[in-house]
């Protein structure tokens, strides 16, 4: 009889933890999968699919604030966006990082990309060159840091009038020489 009732124990023990799995861990999981899908995809991913993980990033986030996996989850929402272009919602996202979580490990990064998003899909060079300028300021020895300064000098250019700066310094380093 004991060993019967060891064995019902454990069968509930098992059942009881199989069915507690937390929103959470299905959360990651289902992300996991979503990401992993994406990846296989290569270059031409399923428009829907990139939503349905923007989505999944975003929800993770406002379900689970206090998690350390939240600040991860809202970097790569924020990547996710630049990469399709949304500059608008990239820049709720970061915005969200900046207050939300200012200890985040993406912090410099989150603040590049806000300068990159503000120069690259919103055409707001004046906006983007401030917070370049921040950056640069906060973090001078970011490994970004040669690539806020080249956005700096190279900010609001034409990819036409960059040739012509490259092609005219090669020019005259050949003379100089």
């Amino acid at each position: 009889m004991k060993k019967l009732f060891n064995a019902f124990a454990f069968s509930a023990l098992v059942i009881l933890g199989i069915s507690c799995t937390s929103q959470r861990d299905k959360d990651i999981k289902a992300i996991s999968g979503l990401e992993k899908q994406l990846e296989q995809e290569g270059a031409k991913p399923d428009p829907a699919k990139l939503t349905q993980l923007l989505d999944s990033y975003v929800a993770f986030v406002e379900h689970n604030a206090a998690d350390s996996l939240a600040p991860n989850y809202l970097y790569k929402a924020i990547n996710l966006c630049i990469g399709v272009n949304n500059g608008i919602r990239a820049m709720q996202l970061i915005d969200q990082t900046l207050n939300d979580f200012p200890k985040s490990d993406y912090l410099p990064e989150t603040v590049f990309l806000k300068a990159y998003v503000y120069e690259n899909l919103l055409s707001d060079y004046g906006k983007a060159s401030q917070v370049y300028n921040d950056f640069l300021k906060k973090y001078p020895t970011h490994d970004l840091a040669d690539d806020a300064e080249a956005a700096l000098k190279y900010l609001g250019k034409s990819p036409e009038e960059m040739v012509k700066e490259f092609e005219a310094r090669a020019a005259q380093a050949n003379a100089e020489e």
